[in-house]
């Protein structure tokens, strides 16, 4: 699995968690997270110029094999026990992941045509490092339950 993110990590609190939960994954997946340029400044160029810019980088990167999943609040709603089952089963037919956090402008159409599934954190909107954060905890969470862990102590 990869993840992709527009823009920087910029509060001490996000990349703390967001490595520890990167270091607890280590057991059950291998996961890199990648930092994509943002596309530009709002003030100096238009929304779909910022996210074409985007999109290009993004289509650059992204492997032909992965199955592009967009983390956006009109995406599909699971629980954490069916976001476990999607995971495992993308692993059972070797499937490989790639989620990625939109920019703030969020994702150009072409993104968006170009997915495989849009998935919703929440119906609330979350600055891409919360949204980052809270995808590694769930991550962890659906490792914890498809191997049959314990998850809350």
């Amino acid at each position: 699995m990869r993840i992709f993110y527009f823009g920087s990590l910029k509060t001490k609190f996000a990349k703390t968690g967001i490595r520890r939960y990167h270091e607890w994954l280590k057991p059950y997946t291998n996961l890199s997270l990648v930092g994509l340029s943002s596309g530009g400044d709002i003030n100096k160029m238009s929304k779909e110029e910022i996210q074409k810019k985007e999109s290009d980088e993004l289509f650059k990167k992204k492997k032909e094999a992965e199955a592009l999943i967009l983390l956006d609040e009109h995406g599909k709603m699971y629980s954490s026990m069916a976001f476990s089952s999607f995971i495992e089963e993308a692993r059972v037919y070797s499937k490989k992941l790639l989620f990625c956090v939109g920019g703030y402008t969020g994702f150009h159409k072409s993104v968006i045509n170009k997915s495989d599934k849009t998935i919703s954190l929440s119906r609330m909107t979350f600055t891409h490092e919360m949204a980052l954060l809270i995808l590694y905890e769930q991550i962890y969470r659906a490792m914890k339950i498809i191997k049959g862990e314990q998850y809350h102590y």
